[in-house]
C-alpha cells in the first residue's frame, strides 16, 4: 500500500474510508454521518468510500474488510460510532420485560464491535484509525483509552479533515479544532467548537447509490416506501431536558442551515424518486415557529406539480403551539406527524425534567393533531394508521402523582380510546452532562455488560435507572415493569379490549347445563336492529339452546377472532338483560350505579377508581355483588359484574392502587 501521509495527488486510492460497526439491528439506518462527513470531506478535495458491516456476519468480516481495503486502498480510516448502546431498557434487561418490545435481549454492543474492528484492521492493515460519531463523542476520553484508535473527532470533522496533511503528518496536531490524538501515553483532546450546518447540498449520486444499496430501492423509491431520508434543517439545542446528550454533541447554540440549501438537497432526492424526507434537528421549532411554517410553505411550492408528493416530517415541539389552522396547512404540505414521546401530563414532573413545555402544550399538541390528521385523512379518503401512544412516565422524576395526574388527564379527555396500543419508557438511560449522573439515579443506576450486570456504574455501558419514587411505592424495578405493563394496555390505550376472550370468559364463569338455561330465556327476547343480536338469535334458531350454549363454550377457535367472539360477548351482554333489576342492584351495591345501562360512559379508569375507593381487591367486590342478591340466585349478577371486571381489565392491588388514584 502507498505511503499514508502522501500529499501529492498521483495516489489512486480514496483518502478516506468510513466504517461502521455501529448499526442497531432493530432499525437499521443509513448512517447519515457518511452523508455529511463525505460532503465535508469533498468540500476540501478529499475523497471517500463508505462500508456499513451491519449485514456482514463477523465471520465474513476478514475477507470484507481486506477486499474493500485492496479497492480503496485509504489513507486514513474512519470508524462511525452512532451509539453506545439503544438507550432502552429493554434490550439489557436480565428477562423479557412486561409489556415492552418483542427484542433479542443483550445482542446490541456497539463499543464492542467497534471494538473488535479495530483489532482486526490492526491486523489488516497499517493505515491509521480515527474515531467519530454521536456516540463517540458522548464519552470520548473513556473510549479513546477503551478503543486505542490513533485520532478521534469529538463533534464535527470539518477542522479536522480541512488539515488531514496535517493530521496525517503529525503537524501542529494541538491546533486542531475537535481533534482528539496520542499524547505520550494517553490522549489529548483540542479545543471544541460547534460547527454550522452545512452551506451547500451534501447528497450526490454516488451517495444516494450506496444509500439505495444499503435499503434496497424498493424501500426507498417504491411505491409505498417505508425509510424518511435525511436532510439536516438545523443543529444545536439550547434547552437542558434532562435525558438528552444532544447539547453537550452538537453544542446549545442553535444554528439554522440555509433553508435554499436544504431545498436543494430535497430537490435533488426528490428528482430522483425519494418521497420521505427527515429533517434532522433537536427540534425545528425552538423558541418560534418560524422555520416550520418557512418550510411548509416551501414544500407545498415543490408539491404543487408532482404526481407523488413528497412527505416529510421532523422532531416538533409541542410549545409554541400551534393553531389547528396551522396544522392543516402542515397537513396539506404533506407533513407527516412526527413521534414524539411526552414525559407525563403533569407540570411538576415536567418542571423538574426540564423540558421546555407545559401540560398544557402536550395536551394540546396531542388532541389538536389526533383530530386533525384524522379529519385530513378521511376526507381524502386515505386509511388512518394504528396509532400508538408513547409516554416517558418512567423519568427519573416521576411520582405516584405524576402517574395519577397523568392517567386522570387521558382518562377526562377520553384520549386511550384513540390508540390501539400505548408504550412507556420505564427507565432512564443515564449519561454524565458534566454536572455527574442524569436524574435522579440514587442507589438505583446500575450498567450492565454482555454477561450481565456491572459491579459498578460505568456509562460506557447501557446504564439505567428507574424512578426512585416509583420503586419506593411499588417495591421493586420488576414490578414497576409490570405496572406499566398493565397501565399501557388499560389505561392508555385500548390494547387490553383486543385480547379479551369471551368464549373463555364464559367458559370459566359458567357451564353448558347453566348456560343452556340461560339461552333458553333468549327464546322470548324481542327482535332487536342490532346485526349481533340478530346474529344469536339466528344460532339459537339454528341449532337450539343446547347448541347455542356448545358452541359459546367452544374455546379451540382463536382468541379474539370477530364472529364467535362477538357472539359470545352479544350472548353475555343478553343473557345479562334478562335479569336487570338485580343486576342494576348489584352494580350499584359495588359502587358502579347506571354501569350497565351505559357501559361506554366510565372509562376504564373512572371505573377501576369507583372500585378501589371501597374495595381492595376484586374477590371482595365479587363478595359485595353476591351480598346484594340477598336470597336471590345471584348468578347472572355476578356474571354481569364480572363482564364489568374483564372488560375494564380491572386489577385491585393496593400497591397499584397508591400510584394510579394517589392525589
Amino acid at each position: 500500500m502507498s505511503d499514508p501521509t502522501s500529499e501529492t495527488s498521483g495516489r489512486q486510492g480514496v483518502d478516506l474510508l468510513l466504517l461502521s460497526a455501529s448499526n442497531y439491528p432493530a432499525l437499521p439506518i443509513y448512517p447519515y454521518a457518511f452523508v455529511q462527513v463525505s460532503a465535508v470531506a469533498a468540500r476540501h478535495g478529499l475523497t471517500t468510500a463508505r462500508l456499513d458491516l451491519l449485514r456482514t456476519p463477523r465471520t465474513e468480516w476478514r475477507s470484507v474488510l481486506s477486499a474493500e481495503l485492496e479497492r480503496t486502498d485509504p489513507r486514513l480510516i474512519g470508524i462511525h460510532l452512532r451509539q453506545l448502546d439503544s438507550i432502552f431498557i429493554w434490550n439489557y434487561a436480565e428477562a423479557d420485560l412486561p409489556g415492552a418490545p418483542q427484542v433479542r435481549r443483550n445482542s446490541y454492543w456497539p463499543m464492542h464491535e467497534s471494538e473488535q474492528l479495530i483489532k482486526l484492521l490492526r491486523e489488516l492493515t497499517d493505515r491509521p484509525v480515527m474515531m467519530g460519531g454521536f456516540g463517540f463523542s458522548t464519552r470520548p476520553h473513556a473510549l479513546l483509552e477503551r478503543l486505542r484508535p490513533d485520532f478521534g473527532v469529538v463533534g464535527e470533522a470539518d477542522e479536522v479533515l480541512g488539515r488531514l496533511d496535517d493530521v496525517l503528518a503529525g503537524r501542529d496536531l494541538d491546533g486542531i479544532a475537535n481533534l482528539a490524538h496520542r499524547s505520550g501515553d494517553g490522549f489529548r483532546t483540542n479545543e471544541r467548537v460547534f460547527l454550522p450546518p452545512a452551506g451547500a447540498p451534501e447528497y450526490t449520486e454516488e451517495i444516494l447509490h450506496d444509500l439505495l444499496e444499503f435499503y434496497g430501492a424498493e424501500r426507498v423509491l417504491g411505491p409505498d416506501p417505508e425509510v424518511h431520508v435525511p436532510v439536516e434543517v438545523q443543529r444545536g439545542c439550547p434547552y437542558r431536558c434532562y435525558f438528552c446528550t444532544e447539547p453537550m454533541v452538537k453544542g446549545r447554540r442553535h444554528q439554522v442551515r440555509d433553508p435554499d440549501v436544504v431545498m436543494a438537497d430535497i430537490q435533488f432526492l426528490a428528482d430522483r424518486g425519494v418521497t420521505r424526507i427527515w429533517l434532522v434537528c433537536s427540534e425545528i421549532n425552538i423558541g418560534r415557529n418560524d422555520l416550520l411554517f418557512d418550510l411548509a410553505a416551501r414544500m407545498r411550492g415543490l408539491n404543487a406539480d408532482r404526481d407523488r408528493p413528497v412527505h416529510w416530517t421532523c422532531y416538533l415541539l409541542p410549545n409554541p403551539a400551534l393553531e389547528r389552522a396551522d396544522i392543516r396547512l402542515l397537513l396539506d404540505s404533506h407533513f407527516e406527524p412526527s413521534w414524539n414521546q411526552f414525559g407525563s401530563y403533569d407540570d411538576a414532573n415536567l418542571k423538574r425534567t426540564r423540558v421546555p413545555y407545559r401540560a398544557r402544550h402536550a395536551v394540546q399538541a396531542q388532541v389538536s393533531w389526533l383530530e386533525e390528521e384524522e379529519t385530513y385523512r378521511l376526507e381524502r379518503g386515505l386509511p388512518v394508521p394504528p396509532r400508538r401512544l408513547d409516554m416517558f412516565l418512567g423519568n427519573s422524576y416521576a411520582t405516584p402523582e405524576t402517574v395519577a395526574t397523568t392517567l386522570r388527564t387521558v382518562s377526562d379527555l377520553r384520549l386511550a380510546e384513540r390508540f390501539e396500543d400505548s408504550l412507556i419508557t420505564r427507565a432512564t438511560r443515564v449519561f454524565d452532562l458534566g454536572e455527574g449522573l442524569t436524574g435522579e439515579p440514587a442507589d438505583t443506576a446500575y450498567s450492565v455488560g454482555p454477561q450481565g450486570r456491572l459491579d459498578a456504574v460505568d456509562l460506557l455501558y447501557p446504564t439505567f435507572s428507574y424512578p426512585p419514587a416509583l420503586v419506593a411505592a411499588l417495591g421493586d424495578a420488576r414490578t414497576v415493569d409490570e405496572f406499566f405493563a398493565h397501565v399501557e394496555t388499560t389505561y392508555l390505550s385500548r390494547a387490553h379490549r383486543s385480547h379479551l376472550d369471551w368464549r373463555a370468559f364464559l367458559a370459566r364463569y359458567t357451564g353448558p347445563a347453566e348456560l343452556t338455561a340461560w339461552c333458553a330465556r333468549l327464546v322470548s327476547t324481542g327482535e332487536d336492529a342490532s346485526a349481533d343480536v340478530r346474529a344469536v338469535h339466528a344460532q339459537l334458531v339454528a341449532d337450539g339452546a343446547a347448541g347455542l350454549a356448545e358452541r359459546l363454550l367452544d374455546t379451540t377457535a382463536t382468541p379474539g377472532s370477530e364472529t364467535p367472539g362477538t357472539l359470545a360477548r352479544t350472548s353475555v351482554e343478553l343473557i345479562v338483560a334478562t335479569e336487570l333489576p338485580d343486576v342494576r342492584r348489584a352494580l350499584a351495591r359495588i359502587g358502579l350505579p347506571g354501569y350497565w345501562d351505559d357501559r361506554t360512559g366510565r372509562t376504564a379508569y373512572e371505573v377501576c377508581a369507583a372500585l378501589a375507593d371501597r374495595f381492595a381487591t376484586t374477590d371482595e367486590v365479587i363478595a359485595a355483588a353476591r351480598d346484594a342478591a340477598g336470597s336471590g340466585d345471584p348468578a347472572v349478577p355476578l356474571l354481569a359484574v364480572r363482564y364489568c371486571l374483564y372488560d375494564n381489565n380491572v386489577v385491585l392491588r393496593p400497591d397499584y392502587t397508591r400510584v394510579l388514584f394517589a392525589s
